[in-house]
């Protein structure tokens, strides 16, 4: 009897991939229109119903569906069209052009071949398959093609209580995870910390409150606090900024503190103890004023090994001969925000997360296959 997985016709989705890696679809600053097209393309030519939803000018998420045999607890698959850009340090160490991509030693090289679009084109690639070849699911199919994940998550936040979650249980999220079962995520929050100063003539010693210096003793306690309680949990500086002109005694810095969150753990308490923090400097020294913005709250989460989507994969992988592998997946995922929509999430996906974002990204051509037999399965049999 014919396997579903001689449907697949490695070399079109290795032309459907790479055309997607061509496309430099840079976030920021959000420049993810020719990628839009190409799915929307892709989608169109195999017949496949899709609807888009707007974001903000010119930028939009897609959403494509497979209706099943049953109307319930759909399975919603996710991947996003956005890659980070390359700087003009970073391109100098790349060994191939970052935008054009180059297979060698089968391996497929290029920005975003990990991150994430390996794993988008894969489930796109396996919805074409069953649509082509009349294959029914058990129960409906649904692709999300997000925009700015890369930056504020707006494409993921803008589809909270979308009418296509209404029937849908499931959330299989098809970023880079060496095509290990990531059914743990840890969280992320992180803000703009302004501390404040008095400007003074950079010739005067002694006047003024320098807000460079002020800020240091907060970033210094920063750096040596833990959360012990939360032993995976961590935050620190990433990004600093002050300075009015080179004479003038600077009466602001700004930075920024990201903290990354074990599983469990709350972002709010981040920012208590930073109230804390400030706190103490202030009663130190009276002078001290400190403010902070916060940019996005993430949550972590959870999903059983004894959950039906998790056996499901499990079953899934043995079938196709893959070693089972479960892993905490320790980047912030579009999940953080779809989960609102009361989904159960899993992160698996082809290509390693210790390639992403940096130079000669790549993925494995053989990952790739797997990840379609995986997606196809899970579409036709669960």
């Amino acid at each position: 009897m014919e396997s579903i997985f001689d449907l697949i016709d490695e070399e079109e989705l290795v032309d459907i991939f790479s055309k997607a890696v061509d496309i430099p679809s840079t976030n920021p600053k959000g420049n993810e229109k020719p990628m839009c097209e190409y799915v929307e393309s892709l989608l169109k030519e195999n017949a496949i119903d899709y609807f888009t939803v707007p974001v903000e000018d010119g930028r939009y998420d897609i959403i494509a569906k497979l209706n099943g045999k049953i109307n319930k607890d759909a399975i919603v698959f996710t991947g996003h069209m956005d890659v980070v850009p390359v700087s003009d340090d970073e391109i100098k160490r790349w060994n191939t052009p970052p935008f054009k991509s180059t297979i060698k030693d089968g391996k497929l090289y290029g920005r975003g071949s990990a991150d994430m679009k390996s794993g988008l084109m894969s489930a796109i690639y396996s919805m074409i398959l069953l649509k082509r070849n009349n294959i029914i699911p058990e129960r409906d199919i649904v692709i999300v093609a997000t925009i700015d994940e890369e930056n504020f998550m707006k494409g993921s936040k803008a589809l909270y209580q979308n009418k296509v979650f209404d029937n849908a249980k499931y959330l299989i999220v098809c970023e880079p995870t060496d095509m290990k079962i990531c059914n743990r995520q840890k969280g992320r929050t992180w803000a703009d910390v302004c501390v404040h100063g008095m400007t003074a003539h950079g010739s005067q010693k002694g006047v003024g409150e320098n807000a460079i210096y002020l800020a240091i003793k907060l970033i210094e306690k920063i750096k040596n606090t833990e959360f012990k309680e939360y032993p995976d949990t961590f935050w620190r500086t990433l990004a600093i900024n002050a300075g009015v002109e080179p004479q003038v005694v600077p009466d602001r810095c700004v930075f920024t503190v990201d903290a990354r969150l074990q599983v469990g753990h709350k972002p709010e308490h981040i920012w208590e103890k930073l109230d804390e923090l400030i706190d103490e400097i202030k009663a130190e020294n009276p002078h001290f004023d400190a403010t902070y913005e916060i940019a996005d709250m993430r949550t972590s989460w959870y999903t059983t090994k004894e959950d039906e989507l998790i056996k499901n994969i499990v079953s899934s992988l043995k079938k196709i001969g893959i070693n089972l592998e479960f892993d905490t997946f320790t980047g912030s995922t579009d999940a953080s925000m779809l989960i609102k929509n009361e989904l159960i999430p899993v992160i698996i996906g082809p290509g390693d997360l210790s390639v992403v974002h940096r130079e000669n990204e790549y993925v494995k051509l053989s990952q790739l296959f797997e990840s379609c037999k995986l997606y196809m399965n899970i579409m036709k049999s669960m």
